[in-house]
This record gives structure tokens, C-alpha cells and sequence, in this order.
């Protein structure tokens, strides 16, 4: 019993250590770079969906539509 309760001390101090080792770099390194334009991970113009083309939407529809008209034949020979 006392093995399991120094294991689970051990893990909370080593957890406790380093999330708050990562939460001080983390406010030195906000307060030493405080501008908004330095971002690297900011969006500045939204990205364009890419279209797809009609021809292979139609292509989908009517293999759905083979499919349903299938399912259905084997279905009512039941």
C-alpha cells in the first residue's frame, strides 16, 4: 500500500512541476512578445472552398440511385 501511495505522489509532484514549468514559459514568453501582428498562427484572409465539379456530383447521385432501385427489388423478393 505504501509502494501505490509513493507512486501517486511521486505523479502528482511530477505533473504539478511540469504544467507549472509550462504555464511561467508560457507568461514570460506572452509578456516578452505582446503584439497581436506577431502571431504566427493568425488567420488574415479566409481560405476559398474549392468547387467541385457537376459532372461527378451527377455520378454519385445515380450509383445512390442504382443502389436504392436494388435494395428495393431484393427487399420486396422477400
Amino acid at each position: 500500500m505504501r509502494h501505490l501511495l509513493l507512486a501517486a505522489t511521486i505523479l502528482v509532484v511530477a505533473l504539478v512541476v511540469t504544467f507549472g514549468t509550462a504555464s511561467v514559459l508560457q507568461g514570460v514568453a506572452v509578456a516578452k512578445n505582446n503584439s497581436a501582428s506577431s502571431e504566427p498562427f493568425a488567420i488574415s484572409q479566409a481560405a476559398k472552398p474549392v468547387a467541385k465539379p457537376a459532372a461527378a456530383k451527377e455520378r454519385v447521385t445515380s450509383q445512390f440511385g442504382d443502389r436504392m432501385v436494388h435494395s428495393a427489388s431484393s427487399v420486396s423478393g422477400l
